[in-house]
């Protein structure tokens, strides 16, 4: 078996090799994302509960003020009852004015507040459902990664032992660059080459469509033992047997 074959060989495992691990790794990606989410929706519950509480808090603040300058209105009203001269009744008219005034800007602002944080309480409910949401969605992504991880393990294991048998009959630099290639084209390492036009020696790599020097091609048709590469994606490139045959003629 001349070298190209044997990078074939390696080539046909490695896809089936990386296919399943891909899929193994879509799995863990799609539960990592699930997990930051999660995280992000668990930051923004526990600042809008901070918010909501606040508000509650201050809300309460201006109630119990309230309560309390209407406690004094009362005792006032009470108190004119009392008054033995105009002026002490005039001054205790004053100041009953004067509380009720507060009293009126306190409920506004409460009224306000009530209104801020009803809308608050909406959204801190609404972060709870998609939290409730996500995290289902994070336990069937940990299922199916399990899952996934179950079901390839066994052919997995095989695979990766015949990638090794296939990588161990190659020179140390072929299977460097069959590597190379590999990691920068996704596991794409190899494209066929196809011919456009006989007569005037066009030839095309089959992955990118880059015209190829004639070269290439009278070397990958006369040596089975050189690597031959695209000028444009780098790929490693055959002839099929059919059209090796035809221009060996």
């Amino acid at each position: 078996m001349g070298l190209t074959d044997q990078l074939l060989t390696l080539y046909r495992v490695d896809s089936q090799v990386r296919g399943l691990r891909t899929r193994v790794e879509n799995a863990q990606r799609y539960l990592n994302v699930q997990n930051r989410q999660l995280e992000q929706l668990t930051t923004e519950h526990s600042e809008m509960e901070l918010k909501v509480r606040h508000k509650e808090a201050g809300n309460g603040t201006l109630e119990v003020e309230r309560d309390t300058l209407q406690e004094r209105i009362d005792k006032l009203r009470d108190e004119l009852n009392s008054c033995t001269t105009s002026k002490q009744y005039s001054a205790v008219q004053d100041e009953m004015k004067s509380l009720k005034e507060k009293v009126e800007e306190l409920e506004t602002e409460i009224l306000e507040t009530m209104e801020t944080l009803e809308v608050d309480q909406e959204a801190l409910a609404d972060i709870e459902n998609r939290q409730a949401e996500r995290a289902t969605l994070k336990q069937q992504a940990e299922k199916d990664l399990e899952q996934r991880t179950e079901d390839v393990s066994v052919r997995l294991s095989e695979l990766e032992k015949e990638r090794d048998c296939a990588a161990a009959v190659l020179p140390e630099k072929a299977l460097l660059i069959f590597d190379r290639v590999a990691d920068m084209n996704e596991g794409e390492t190899v494209a066929e080459i196809r011919e456009v036009n006989r007569k005037h020696r066009e030839y095309v790599c089959g992955a990118c469509n880059m015209e190829l020097p004639f070269n290439s091609v009278v070397l990958l048709t006369n040596n089975a033992e050189q690597i031959v590469q695209c000028v444009g994606c780098e790929r490693i490139l055959y002839i099929e047997e059919a059209l090796k045959t035809e221009l060996a003629k």
